[in-house]
């Protein structure tokens, strides 16, 4: 997704910034409480989204709902503010994680032909895919914002060593199980 949306958000080769969503963003939810990025992930994969796991492999695991751009910044499809702003997680490009069918243990982020015949149209401001919990849980573990004193707004790039070749939504990514 970072490759293939119109902001390429978080890419270094597009010298496209995400920002920070931090506890200290003055945006509001409308009962006055702070904007946080369970707002935004219940925008793209709450129950107001109609999101639905997609069936695949038993071996990849329990799936869960994972976005891009992340809910913790504000780019963020389900961030007010955000340039990538989106009604609901339906409008996201959509994905799911299952074996390649090669024989392998790979694994592949596919699209979800389910509801858009052609998949994704590489047009879309977010992406949403049913991957395992594991991987899902792992993603953004190494990026610990408190501990590194970062404010809302800080800005940050993402690099995906290994998967630079994925520029195209017709790009077939594979990755290891983890756990």
């Amino acid at each position: 997704m970072q490759q293939v949306m119109p902001d390429h958000a978080g890419s270094k080769r597009w010298d496209s910034l995400m920002h920070y969503l931090g506890p200290d963003t003055p945006v509001k939810t409308p009962d006055g409480a702070t904007w946080t990025s369970d707002n935004n992930r219940n925008v793209l994969c709450g129950s107001g989204s109609a999101w639905s796991i997609h069936p695949s492999d038993a071996s990849v695991g329990t799936a869960q709902c994972d976005e891009y751009a992340m809910a913790s910044t504000h780019e963020s499809g389900g961030y007010p503010k955000s340039v990538n702003l989106v009604t609901s997680g339906t409008k996201c490009a959509q994905f799911f994680a299952d074996k390649m069918g090669d024989g392998s243990a790979n694994f592949g982020l596919l699209a979800d032909t389910r509801a858009v015949t052609n998949g994704p149209s590489g047009t879309e401001r977010c992406g949403r895919a049913a991957i395992p919990g594991d991987q899902n849980r792992g993603a953004f573990a190494g990026f610990p914002a408190p501990s590194w004193r970062m404010l809302d707004g800080d800005g940050f790039f993402v690099t995906l060593p290994g998967f630079e070749h994925c520029t195209s939504t017709a790009t077939t990514c594979t990755w290891k199980k983890i756990g």
